[in-house]
Parts: structure tokens; C-alpha cells; sequence
């Protein structure tokens, strides 16, 4: 419905309303009615319409329940009939000037899903008698009812329309000259529209895993970034069977991604990203409330998947689906993922129960290495230490980042302020007797780790990745440490 259709519709209610109330005055005979709703959440009398045939009345647009004689009868379920001059003063009868020509008052109540939303009013010179007008009330209340519900209906069917004006403006929003990673960011992002109070994360494969990658920047509690898939989970079942998968959480079973995310309530939705028939990413929706999928709702997420997974097929050739399209080189993420990940990270607020910590680590000797292997060998080297540093082999939500070459980002979220030294004591005490290489060589290497906490001192990826690099060179340049935090 277009908006002017919605403007005529509510002129066409309020002229209703107004023809309603003059009816009902002309046919109890009484000389004024006027309507009002009761707004309880700005704790005001709002008017609707008010017909008379006295020369003296003017009434307000609006007016606070305290600064009204209705206030003592808002929450009416029942008629009140009231002498004018004994149950309620004159002088509170604010819509009259001059002075009060009315003797009786007759109020009417308006229920709507058991709370009085409007009440009624009748004024008389005269002794209303009620049993003689019990009829045109009656049917003044049902003509109210009626059109109402007429009314919600027609605006419940624009807002429908509405919505799925929306909703093809998100699909506009993607554009195969965008990067692929800002693609699946307004994905994501838009999908969170859906489903406000959810979440929505990204998983892709990498390091030889499949990790949490990203989360909309409106996810109210996000999975942990780096967070490892397990094979009983809904995420898997999903990328198993190559097409969308429901599933409503009992008893904390399934999981959504992995054993190590704690609570599952609600239900999740996941959704493979295909791009030139391979299942590239997954999209995982999960909300505490299993009503917020309505069919309509997973219809957009799947298409919004589609739309995305289109946009990018178109950006890249089919001979290149044999490599993870979300990693750079050595099996490690590009730079706009984990750049997209720790911006949103600082864009968040930084108010969840997890903290979220980012950083370099690099190979020393890196000199002696040039010299001892070819450059095919060594390009193999590089990816066996990114899937030998990978977090989630040891436990840790994390994952690697490409930086450069023999130099490697890394985020890793955990509730603990000593989460990296822990994950760096793990890869360093595997290293003791020497780094199994997949060619079947053992390779004696250490690694120097420089990073920070994402804090609300950084205003975005750049800096920190400064702090970061600062933090690693001071690292490098002490033989004696290997992690060095800024």
C-alpha cells in the first residue's frame, strides 16, 4: 500500500469516528459527545472528536491524565452515570468557558483486549435515562469495534506491504562490484533486520576448519568470533546436505555451531552460500524465540543468502573454486575478514562477556628459512604453520589472518585476561621436539606474538593493527620473550 493510500485510510477512520460520535449524540439527545483515547504510555487523554450543539465548549488536542477530571475514571470497565455538580465539580470541566449548561454525564468505555483504550462522553441539560438509550449504545460500541478492526487490518496489510518494500530495497543493497567481504557484512547485517532480536554469524572455511568469521554488527549476543564447527551441530547438518536446516533446541540439543558455545535455546536457521555449486560460506540465524522464523522470515534469509551468493559468483571465475574464497594465501583469512571483524568488534560497544583480542605472530629466523628452502617449499611451509598456530586446534574461539608474508593475524575471543599466553603455551610446548611438516620433514621453529585487547582506545582495525605491529616488533627484538602485549 502506498503511503497516500495509508494517509486516506486514516482520514477516512477519523471521519468515520467523527460521523460516529455525532450519530450517537443526535440519537440519545443530548447536547455534547465527545471521544477521547486513553494513551497510558504518555499518561494522556488524547481527543479524537467531540460534536455539540452549545456554543460554549473548546476542547484540547491532548491533555495529561492528572490535569483532567477522567483521570479518576480511566480504567472504567462498566457506564458511569454522573450528576453534574455532585460526583464531579463544575469546575473541572475545563472544555466548557462562560459557564456549564450540562446537569448529567454519561460515560462509555471502550475495552480492548481487557484495558478501557477510549472512553465516551455524554452531556445532558437534561436526566439521561439510560434504559431508553441502551440500544444506540449498543450499537455505537459495535460500529466501534468494527471499524477498528477494519482500520488495524488495513494498516497491518501496509505494513506487510511495508515490509517487503524493505525488504527488496536489502536485496538492492548488495552489488557485485562490492568485495566479497563487504557483500557478506551487508548480508549479514540485513538478515539481522529480520530477525531484530536474534543473531546472525558467518562461518567459512579456512586453516582447514570451519570457523565463525563474522557477526552482524546488531547481533544482541553473538557466537565468539573463531568459534570451531562441530560435526553434530545444526551448522553442519546444513552444510552436509547443501541446503537450509531448522531446528528448535530442547534440552540444550543440538548445538547451533559447536559444543563450546554454551547455552542453545530457541531455535536456528542455517543456510549455505553457494558460489559456482561449492558451498562457500554458511549463514547461522538463531533466536531464543522460536516464533520469530515465520516462513515469510526464512524466505528472506535463504534469498538474501542467494542474492549475495549471486553477487559474488559474478566477481569470480569457476576455475578458482578450488580454493576457499575467504582466505588470501597459506590457508589464512584475507585481511578484509578479520579487518571487517575486529571494526564491528569496536563498533559494538564492546559490552559483551567476551574480550576480544588481536595480534601478529611471525616466524623467527625468517632469514635462515629463505635460505634452507625453495619457494614452492616454502609457500608450502607458511600454510603448515597457519593451520599449526590455528586457535580452534587448541581449544580457543580464534582463527589466522593474512598480514604479509611470514607474518599472520589472529583473533581470539575468551572470557580470560591470560587466553593468548594460554593459547601460546599450547603451540610452543607442540614445538618442543620440532614442527612435523606436511612434506614429511620436521622443522625447528619458534614463533614471536605481539598483541593487544580491543578497548574502546582504538577507533578502528587501523590502529589497532598498529598497536599490534608495535607490539610484535618488541617481541622480535627480545630474544628472550615471545608474546609481548601493547
Amino acid at each position: 500500500m502506498a503511503l497516500d493510500r495509508q494517509d486516506k485510510a486514516l482520514r477516512e477512520f477519523k471521519q468515520i469516528m467523527a460521523d460516529l460520535v455525532h450519530l450517537l449524540r443526535t440519537s440519545t439527545r443530548v447536547q455534547l459527545a465527545y471521544m477521547c483515547w486513553v494513551n497510558y504510555a504518555r499518561q494522556q487523554f488524547v481527543w479524537e472528536t467531540n460534536n455539540s450543539s452549545l456554543p460554549n465548549v473548546m476542547f484540547q488536542d491532548r491533555v495529561n491524565f492528572d490535569h483532567h477530571f477522567l483521570n479518576d475514571y480511566k480504567d472504567i470497565k462498566e457506564i458511569r452515570q454522573l450528576e453534574i455538580g455532585e460526583d464531579i465539580p463544575k469546575a473541572k470541566l475545563m472544555h466548557y468557558f462562560d459557564f456549564v449548561q450540562a446537569k448529567s454525564m454519561l460515560l462509555i468505555p471502550f475495552i480492548n483486549k481487557g484495558e478501557t483504550v477510549a472512553i465516551t462522553v455524554l452531556e445532558s441539560e437534561n436526566d439521561i435515562e439510560l434504559e431508553r438509550i441502551h440500544d444506540q449504545i449498543l450499537a455505537y460500541n459495535n460500529a466501534l469495534v468494527n471499524v477498528l478492526d477494519t482500520y488495524l487490518e488495513v494498516v497491518d496489510l501496509h505494513e506487510q506491504q511495508k515490509e517487503w518494500e524493505e525488504y527488496e530495497e536489502s536485496l538492492n543493497k548488495m552489488s557485485h562490484r562490492q568485495h566479497r567481504v563487504e557483500i557478506f557484512k551487508t548480508m549479514l547485517n540485513e538478515m539481522q533486520a529480520c530477525i531484530p532480536r536474534g543473531n546472525v554469524s558467518l562461518l567459512a572455511h579456512g586453516m582447514e576448519t570451519w570457523n565463525v568469521i563474522l557477526n552482524a554488527s546488531g547481533s544482541s549476543n553473538p557466537v565468539r568470533l573463531g568459534l570451531k564447527m562441530d560435526d553434530k551441530s545444526v551448522a553442519h547438518e546444513a552444510l552436509e546436505k547443501g541446503e537450509p536446516f531448522f531446528s528448535m533446541h530442547f534440552n540444550n540439543s543440538p548445538k547451533r555451531i559447536s559444543a563450546g558455545e554454551g547455552r542453545t535455546e530457541g531455535a536456528t536457521f542455517a543456510i549455505p552460500v553457494i558460489i559456482h555449486d561449492r558451498r562457500q560460506a554458511l549463514v547461522v540465524a538463531y533466536d531464543d524465540d522460536p516464533l520469530s522464523f515465520k516462513e515469510s522470515t526464512k524466505h528472506k534469509l535463504i534469498n538474501l543468502a542467494r542474492v549475495a551468493g549471486l553477487n559474488i559468483q559474478a566477481g569470480v571465475k569457476k576455475s578458482s573454486m578450488a580454493q576457499d574464497l575467504m582466505v588470501q594465501g597459506f590457508s589464512a583469512f584475507m585481511p578484509e575478514v578479520w579487518e571487517a571483524a575486529v571494526d564491528s568488534q569496536i563498533k559494538s560497544g564492546l559490552n559483551g562477556r567476551f574480550k576480544t583480542w588481536f595480534g601478529l605472530v611471525s616466524p623467527d629466523e625468517i632469514s635462515s628459512l629463505r635460505t634452507k628452502f625453495r619457494l614452492e617449499e616454502l609457500q608450502k611451509i607458511q600454510e603448515d604453520f597457519v593451520k599449526f598456530l590455528n586457535p580452534s586446534l587448541y581449544g580457543f574461539a580464534g582463527y589466522m589472518g593474512f598480514h604479509s608474508d611470514y607474518v599472520y593475524a589472529f583473533v581470539i575471543q575468551g572470557e580470560r585476561d591470560e587466553i593468548v599466553d594460554e593459547w601460546v603455551d599450547k603451540f610452543k610446548s607442540r614445538l618442543a621436539h620440532g614442527l612435523r611438516l606436511s612434506n614429511g620433514h620436521t622443522l625447528n621453529v619458534g614463533f614471536k606474538v605481539g598483541y593487544t585487547l580491543i578497548d574502546g582506545d582504538a577507533a578502528n582495525s587501523y590502529q589497532l593493527l598498529t598497536k599490534a605491529k608495535k607490539a610484535h616488533a618488541e617481541a622480535i627484538n627480545n630474544e628472550d620473550a615471545v608474546s609481548v602485549i601493547a
